[in-house]
């Protein structure tokens, strides 16, 4: 059973794998077979998506989790593991995010709504379940209704996937909490 359907399984959810697809190419026999899950959190609806290829290439697409919020919120977010570019900017801009705490300004790049990001660097709990991992989370457009986040080397068992979720709970309470503190 794989991370996805355990995951529905365990939250009473539902979960869709499409048929095998197999395609020969000048490389090798390709196989591609896209895998679904959508659950329920503390009355939020979670998606989970893998489109897992196989064959002669040996790579996973991403597994993207995305948190379906209640309404469209006008908030953007990005937390990205940090990359050369992302260094050299803290070197020109150095107060630019001082009010993040270091261990995790020294691994993610934070972008967005300001309000919401202090609240997110204020957030012990936050700050420790980001630490460490390699993902990348966002809004994509704003105004948005949904939160998405990414590990970049996939989900090792079904601990780190509920793990990830409660990082996105987390984001969806701060988002709702700015809101009403705005109004």
């Amino acid at each position: 059973m794989n991370i996805i359907q355990e995951l529905t399984e365990k939250y009473n959810g539902k979960y869709s794998e499409d048929l095998s697809k197999s395609v020969n190419s000048p490389i090798g026999k390709y196989i591609y077979q896209p895998k679904n899950g959508i659950i329920e959190v503390d009355g939020t609806k979670i998606s989970i998506n893998l489109n897992e290829v196989g064959g002669a290439m040996q790579v996973n697409e991403p597994f993207r989790i995305t948190l379906h919020l209640d309404k469209f919120y006008e908030t953007k977010l990005d937390i990205s593991p940090k990359g050369l570019w992302y260094y050299f900017l803290d070197l020109v801009l150095p107060k630019r995010r001082e009010f993040i705490p270091n261990p995790i300004r020294k691994q993610f790049w934070f972008d967005g709504n300001i309000d919401l990001l202090k609240q997110l660097a204020s957030d012990k709990l936050f700050a420790k379940s980001i630490t460490n991992e390699k993902i990348y989370i966002g809004t994509r457009e704003k105004p948005t209704n949904r939160i998405v986040l990414t590990p970049a080397y996939g989900i090792n068992d079904i601990e780190q996937l509920e793990k990830f979720i409660s990082i996105l709970k987390q984001i969806e309470n701060k988002i709702k909490n700015h809101t009403q503190q705005s109004v």
